[in-house]
């Protein structure tokens, strides 16, 4: 029996094509980009606004979907399924992004609920939305398609994630910056919400050309060499056909109701938390420093693991190995301080104290990190397995579908969790705008329990589909072998009959 491990017998991806997929971890990672604090503090939108308007940029967000899944799929060109749209990128989606950072010099000013803002930033953002579907799905079909080697893609993934070292640096100047301006008690806050807005703009513009020219560099080195099983078919598979393979692809089915249960949970405000109450942006880079190390070693054993264990084991270590920790922060972080001095300044519990918060949020980062490469990898190589499962069962590949079938459901419960977590945080009396970073203790309590307990408590019941995932180390090594077979005997036809 052929090597599950290299089902083709060689590898593929050259130096210059990985150096290029590299950068192309690295290009998707690099922006810095719109974020909660820029819709509360730079625009200036009213919580309850939000919350209503969710559910309309996520129906539009579904039903475009579909459309672009089914445009990508049927795609077929000599370059590949997937790069003449990621080529072509520069000009059906950057400009809307520049639009986008536009918003606040035009609107400056004006309350949180003025209408002419909200509308406009709706229908910028559902457009975004469009482009950014294009976009991802397209990432996702090159990385799942440049070797048909599971074990030589595994290691590419991991490679673009220990390497890509760069990818984070513009966020921690920009956090840096964030945290120069936010904290400076000398500027009025009007002005220092000046000054975000020109930060938020100028590192969003810089950052997402320089993520463009490497995205290009790679789609122009790289290859789509998965030529699957389904290739010599005369019509690309229907959407019926599609949504039909569905039903016997379970690993996907579980994947996404692990996702939309996730959805419903009350989304996580650990950046909310940490911008408007300890006022700190640079937070969870200094708090990351101890799990500096053992981040990086965990890439080492990453191919060790897989080939020990199955992805979903390690797919569930790595997502609950330090939630016991971020409980007992949460109950470290309600103790009342009883330092006058502290509490003269407003600091009434531990969680408003920058510095213990830093040591317990350390403590939880260390532990999270023994696991990180499993974290950054796994996921990835999670999607790929249940692409190539559903070609196993149905022979076709249909990534583009795939990609919107799983991510419709996780859209609209993730919609209700946004919403839910919107109003909850208008009902505590969160503000926006100029006092983002002036929280009464209610507001403040109630972030600081969303950051910690709750995401813990109501993501309890995601670990159900995560066990019920179906594919054990065994039948992945089957798998691969018969994909293997399949697409040679797929690749002798076509070359027949191209002769």
């Amino acid at each position: 029996m052929a090597d599950p491990k290299a089902p083709s017998g060689r590898r593929y991806v050259g130096l210059r094509e990985t150096v290029g997929f590299i950068m192309f971890d690295v290009a998707a990672r690099i922006p810095v980009r719109t974020n909660q604090e820029w819709t509360d503090r730079i625009l200036n939108i009213d919580k309850g606004v939000q919350a209503l308007t969710g559910p309309i940029a996520t129906a539009w967000d579904i039903v475009n979907d579909l459309f672009v899944a089914a445009w990508v799929d049927k795609t077929r060109t000599r370059f590949g399924k997937f790069r003449p749209w990621l080529v072509f990128y520069p000009l059906y989606g950057l400009p809307m992004v520049l639009l986008t950072y536009a918003l606040p010099y035009v609107f400056w000013g004006t309350d949180s609920m003025y209408m002419p803002k909200i509308i406009l930033s709706l229908l910028l953002g559902m457009f975004n939305e469009l482009t950014g579907t294009m976009s991802d799905i397209c990432r996702t079909g090159v990385v799942a398609n440049i070797t048909p080697d599971p074990q030589e893609r595994l290691s590419l993934i991991t490679k673009a994630n220990f390497f890509g070292f760069g990818q984070k640096l513009p966020g921690q100047i920009f956090t840096l910056l964030r945290d120069i301006i936010s904290r400076n008690r000398s500027l009025p806050q009007l002005v220092i919400n000046q000054q975000m807005r020109r930060l938020f703009t100028v590192f969003g513009i810089v950052t997402i050309s320089i993520s463009g020219a490497l995205s290009l560099y790679c789609v122009l080195v790289n290859k789509e060499r998965v030529f699957g099983s389904d290739a010599i078919r005369e019509k690309p598979p229907s959407i019926r056909e599609q949504v039909i393979a569905l039903r016997s692809n379970r690993p996907l089915l579980m994947l996404m109701l692990a996702e939309v249960l996730d959805g419903f949970n009350i989304n996580g405000q650990m950046g909310t938390y940490v911008d408007s109450i300890l006022n700190f942006g640079n937070f969870g880079f200094v708090s990351g420093i101890p799990g500096s190390l053992p981040s990086y070693l965990s890439y080492a054993y990453i191919t060790k693991l897989r080939a020990k264990f199955s992805t979903k084991t390690l797919w569930i270590a790595g997502d609950y190995i330090d939630k016991p920790i971020i409980l007992a922060i949460y109950f470290f972080g309600m103790i009342k301080v009883k330092n006058p001095a502290k509490r003269a300044r407003g600091v009434t519990y531990m969680f408003m104290d920058l510095i213990p918060m830093i040591l317990a949020f350390s403590v939880q980062n260390t532990v999270a990190m023994t696991l990180y490469g499993c974290k950054r990898v796994i996921p990835a190589e999670l999607r790929n397995e249940c692409i190539d499962y559903g070609e196993w069962k149905s022979g076709f590949r249909s990534e583009g579908m795939t990609g919107v079938l799983r991510n419709i459901p996780k859209k609209i419960s993730g919609v209700f969790g946004n919403s839910l977590t919107s109003g909850i945080l208008k009902y505590m009396g969160f503000q926006t705008g100029l006092n983002y970073t002036r929280q009464d203790l209610r507001a403040s309590k109630g972030v600081f329990a969303m950051a910690t307990i709750v995401p813990v408590l109501t993501g309890c019941i995601v670990l159900i589909p995560k066990l019920l995932f179906n594919i054990s180390r065994k039948d992945r090594e089957i798998m691969y072998v018969e994909l293997a077979q399949r697409r040679a005997a797929a690749a002798a036809v076509y070359a027949q009959e191209s002769a």
